[in-house]
């Protein structure tokens, strides 16, 4: 008898050890949308502190297009926020999978029944909810929700994701046959060459280097078409793209393997990636690059603070030693996950600089596999272990207040590095007196624009703190201005008589909306709150708002210095 416990483990041990290893001729599911399919994003592809955990399906710049259950199963959680996915839906399946439909315009008619009463029950716009699993129960086909563009959506599409139910390891889509298909391969656009120490050297200079890539018959060649001179340990990287047969907006590669002389030196694929693991978006990218120059870089060797497991040699950095005296033949084929691959054939020879090896100027080595802190009688710094993917050359610097801020500008480090988890950051604030201390908060600030954007933090012993995982130069700003509430007019309107909605544009000055309230005649009411554009909107409800009568609205909207600002109209309808 005691052996079928361990059967039944094995069996599901295997199911989720080749949960991800899907391909092409799995017909499992269906397409959530009808065609004709154009995307917007792809599975893997780098983003700012994470990777893409799904399709996005453009819907041809519209919303209120069907959305269909890809299979049967049940709905297990709902979301309704104002960020993030905004309206969503997780839908678990018999198989150990679920997935997700993400920035929805609204849901299936009893799904938005149900979500509508638990907001009035919390009083709140913004739920997650799990209905029990004979609540909602769809067939493969059935239309769950209608798309949109709520959240933190960048226009209309559908975000679409495919989850182990156990573990929410998101797989790639793509290996699920859902009718797509792609006969075109991605496009190489140029390489990129990291000198990784102090002697190292990319041509006679010591910083990387990009080289474009051009198409000729059979793949594509550097675009000098000569053996690139590097001396030292190096590093490469590629920047390409994937649109799709062709069409639509350029999304990220599914797999990328380095040859040396034949041999693998490196490669990666995503196949699927742990939520835990995304932030090493900021990693495996050349995250300088794209704050600096909105490019999109792979890197083709690890950091080695880097834990990602999606790369083919897992004992292999693809950091190269180029002092061999040797030439060498170099092969990198970009692939897609239809299997359609280009391929950039280029050549290397050992060449040292004879420019003097020019030491980096830092105050201070952080080692990446230790707590590292940094402190003086103005700020202070504590990284804790984990927090960046290798060792850091930290800078510091102060330099004179600007109008309007409460103390100096402290430079840490780059604003082009983001640490894996956030640190601790602490400016001396001892000439705060009074309510400025409940109001301060620290604050980036653009060098060159002079713009603020704020971090957040607490006033305590003298001290404002916070934590971030952003470098780059900050001070103490003070946000005592409460938000402000504009009611939307209807065009040829005087006043906020509208049929239908009410609107208003609520915004704050420094530290962000923290929350809203809105009532009617004492009541709470259903403000749906869309953040990207700053929009608050009630749709009038005749069953709680009754017609033929004068009403009074009243919303109070607080910031995160809690800050308020209260707005009172009447409204016939």
């Amino acid at each position: 008898m005691r052996a079928l416990p361990t059967i039944i483990y094995l069996i599901l041990l295997f199911a989720n050890s080749t949960y991800a290893k899907k391909n092409s001729g799995d017909n499992s599911i269906q397409s959530p949308l009808s065609p004709p399919y154009f995307f917007a994003g792809n599975f893997g592809e780098l983003r700012p502190n994470h990777f893409h955990a799904g399709l996005d399906f453009r819907t041809q710049g519209k919303i209120g297009l069907p959305v269909y259950a890809v299979k049967d199963g049940y709905i297990s959680k709902i979301g309704v926020s104002p960020t993030g996915y905004g309206n969503v839906l997780y839908m678990n399946h018999f198989d150990g999978t679920t997935t997700l439909y993400g920035h929805l315009l609204r849901f299936q008619t009893s799904i938005q029944v149900f979500v509508k009463e638990k907001q009035y029950d919390k009083e709140s716009f913004a739920l997650t909810l799990n209905p029990s699993a004979n609540q909602f129960q769809f067939k493969k086909g059935d239309i769950i929700a209608w798309s949109g563009n709520t959240g933190s959506s960048g226009g209309p599409h559908l975000h679409f994701e495919i989850r182990n139910s156990n573990s929410e390891i998101a797989a790639n889509p793509l290996f699920y046959s859902m009718g797509i298909t792609d006969k075109s391969a991605p496009k190489l656009i140029a390489l990129y060459v990291y000198p990784l120490n102090e002697n190292s050297n990319v041509g006679k200079d010591r910083t990387k280097k990009r080289v474009e890539a051009i198409p000729v018959p059979g793949g594509y060649r550097l675009k000098n078409n000569a053996p690139l001179e590097v001396y030292g340990k190096i590093g490469f990287g590629v920047q390409a793209e994937d649109y799709f047969n062709g069409v639509g907006l350029k999304c990220g590669i599914y797999s990328a393997h380095l040859y040396c002389d034949k041999k693998e030196v490196f490669g990666f694929k995503m196949d699927q990636v742990a939520f835990e693991d995304t932030k090493y978006a900021n990693s495996q990218g050349d995250l300088e690059e794209y704050m600096t120059s909105n490019r999109r870089v792979e890197r083709l060797y690890k950091q080695p603070g880097n834990k990602l497991d999606i790369y083919t040699l897992p004992n292999a950095s693809g950091i190269l030693d180029f002092e061999d005296g040797k030439s060498h033949d170099f092969e990198l084929i970009v692939s897609d996950a239809f299997k359609n691959k280009a391929t950039l054939h280029f050549k290397t020879k050992e060449k040292k600089s004879i420019a003097p090896v020019r030491p980096k100027p830092h105050l201070k080595e952080f080692d990446y596999d230790k707590v590292n802190s940094f402190e003086n009688d103005k700020i202070k710094i504590e990284i804790p272990k984990g927090a960046l993917y290798e060792n850091l050359y930290f800078n510091y610097g102060v330099s004179p207040k600007l109008a309007g801020l409460y103390s100096e500008l402290y430079k840490v480090g780059s604003k082009t590095i983001l640490t894996h988890i956030p640190y601790t950051l602490s400016i001396n604030a001892e000439e705060l007196t009074g309510e400025l201390k409940s109001k301060a908060l620290i604050v980036a600030i653009d060098p060159v624009k002079g713009r603020k954007s704020a971090i957040g933090g607490e006033y305590s012993h003298g001290w404002v703190t916070a934590k971030t995982n952003k470098m780059g130069t900050f001070a103490i700003a003070i946000d005592h201005t409460p938000p402000v509430i504009a009611p939307v007019i209807a065009k040829g309107k005087k006043s906020i008589n509208i049929p239908k909605l009410l609107k208003f544009h609520i915004s704050d000055n420094l530290s962000g909306i923290k929350s809203y309230k809105g009532e009617i005649d004492g009541n709470w009411a259903l403000f749906e709150y869309d953040e990207k554009i700053g929009l608050l909107t009630y749709t009038i409800d005749k069953t709680k708002v009754a017609a033929g009568k004068s009403h009074l609205l009243r919303l109070e909207v607080k910031d995160n210095k809690n800050n308020s600002s209260e707005y009172k109209t009447t409204f016939n309808l």
